[in-house]
């Protein structure tokens, strides 16, 4: 293995590793409270929560005006060149434009929300908890200027706060609202109040870690400089954003309230496949400013196929079960009120499945300085799932599936541009044999295993053990195919050695059907 990359990979797993394991237990506790607030509140009345934190995320994405990206891209690199003034210099920017731009995003929704709920949502309804949320907005992008700091010097604490406690204090207030019966107003203000808790100890965290020198405004700082590499970034959030909500939006409007209650079932479990990919992003993008910064590209290229490779295959078992077994998942989760969800379930775990299966390809291009490739791309992508919801929700009458399968389709097209478009920069692509060959493998296991579950009795309580039976078909696919690389044996060991195993028999088990490949630890 290089020597140059065994510490970045040491990186890789460490960061990621963390995130992942913060994302599962905190994403095992937005179900609960999604499950929660599902079996206390009407279908319409969750649409109407649906929409009102659909609104606040566009928002939230789309008034930072791509400056977060923009501030970890140019710190990790001043970091990574040693120029500790100019990456102080570039927080401080990106800190004094978001504070403007937070208290604009708040005036904005609270003043419109009327417009918006009537107007366009034909929901009058929904004006109400627009602006109890709009409160959050300010400090939401205050803490996120402070993360995107921390995230380009490669601290990841503040992660964690977002990830565990958030849902924690959520939870607790939730069960208080729902005792005394407060309803969907009870739910959104304890949204409110565990947010603004929160948001305020992310910022108080970067303080703690950094001092008050980075974070706090100053004049004089390069505004124009980040703004002018963040502004085509801000199209590109803002197109990207319509790739995530611009199904939900169109329902709501075409359709109604209780269809996207309904949809936002699908919505909320396809999440599970972001899981790893999330992860490994949160920590990647440091990782390869660095590499970059030092015109190791190589080691970038290498970095990013054995990353992609552990992504893809973390993501592999979830979706088997989402895919193939949406029904069942659903009534496992929520009940058996969303028969409707499936159909969009399974087509919305495809979409999402092919973005892991590229992997960071977008965070790359961003890496490399081509934001306005990433923005053409977008936009690309972006009317084509405007005008694919339309004709399959307005003109063709296909209901939520309509949604789904327009956003299926763009989700592959933008992953297909993106790396078409950082080969032809680069020549990077995330594709090997050892990668592409277990796939293979993988797929041939779970149609066969499905089409034996077809013929038995529908049983929630076979659900576990359909995902272990395909998780062993995949790691036998694996050995098989001998697609277990030193790069591969060398992450298993620190993860191993993260959860207290002893990695020693398991990487002497692997090393038979892999008898050429070096130890780990062992350059060659």
């Amino acid at each position: 293995m290089p020597k140059g990359l065994t510490p970045h990979l040491k990186t890789a797993v460490k960061g990621s590793t963390l995130v992942l394991a913060s994302a599962i237990g905190s994403n095992l506790l937005w179900f609960f409270i999604k499950v929660l607030i599902v079996r206390n509140t009407t279908t319409a009345e969750f649409g109407i929560y649906t929409l009102v934190l659909t609104v606040v995320s566009i928002l939230t994405a789309v008034a930072p005006l791509g400056i977060p990206s923009g501030v970890t891209r140019f710190v990790s690199i001043y970091q990574g060149e040693g120029k500790v003034e100019e990456a102080d210099g570039m927080s401080r920017a990106g800190v004094q434009m978001m504070l403007v731009l937070g208290l604009a995003a708040f005036v904005f929704l609270y003043f419109l929300a009327g417009p918006i709920a009537r107007d366009f949502f034909y929901t009058p309804g929904l004006a109400g908890p627009l602006r109890t949320v709009s409160v959050v907005v300010p400090i939401m992008l205050y803490a996120s200027a402070v993360a995107s700091v921390l995230i380009g010097r490669g601290l990841i604490g503040q992660k964690f706060l977002g990830d565990l406690l958030s849902p924690v204090l959520y939870a607790g207030l939730l069960g208080a609202a729902i005792f005394l019966q407060m309803r969907l107003t009870g739910i959104l203000h304890a949204y409110v109040i565990s947010s603004i808790l929160v948001y305020g100890l992310v910022a108080a965290y970067g303080f703690w870690k950094l001092g008050g020198a980075p974070l706090l405004p100053k004049r004089g700082q390069r505004h124009w400089e980040l703004l002018k590499f963040s502004t085509p970034l801000t199209i590109s959030t803002i197109t990207s954003l319509v790739l995530v909500w611009a199904d939900t939006l169109m329902i709501g409007r075409y359709i109604n309230a209780q269809a996207v209650g309904t949809y936002g079932v699908s919505v909320s479990m396809v999440k599970l496949l972001l899981f790893p990919l999330s992860a490994l992003s949160f920590v990647f993008l440091p990782i390869a400013g660095e590499i970059f910064a030092k015109k190791q590209m190589g080691e970038l290229h290498r970095t990013y196929q054995v990353l992609t490779k552990w992504v893809f295959a973390a993501t592999l078992p979830i979706f088997f079960v989402l895919f193939f077994f949406p029904q069942m998942s659903i009534t496992a989760l929520f009940g058996s009120r969303f028969p409707e969800a499936a159909l969009p379930l399974r087509l919305l775990a495809l979409g999402f499945m092919m973005h892991t299966f590229f992997g960071t390809n977008g965070m790359l291009l961003v890496v490399m300085g081509f934001p306005k490739t990433i923005m053409k791309i977008s936009v690309a992508a972006a009317a084509v799932n405007i005008a694919l919801n339309y004709i399959f929700l307005k003109s063709m009458g296909m209901g939520i599936a309509g949604g789904a399968l327009a956003t299926m389709i763009s989700y592959i097209l933008i992953n297909i541009m993106y790396s078409v478009k950082l080969y032809q920069h680069s020549r990077m692509h995330p594709f090997s044999a050892s990668y592409l060959k277990p796939v293979a493998g993988a797929a041939i296991s779970g149609l066969l295993i499905y089409v034996v579950a077809k013929s038995l009795p529908l049983s929630l309580w076979m659900l576990p053990v359909y995902f272990v039976l395909f998780t062993a078909g995949y790691v036998a696919s694996l050995l098989l195919s001998r697609s277990i690389e030193e790069e591969d044996l060398f992450l298993l060991e620190r993860v191993l050695n993260r959860l207290g195993a002893r990695p020693a028999p398991v990487l002497a088990f692997l090393e038979r059907f892999a008898p050429k490949i070096a130890k780990p630890g062992v350059d060659v």
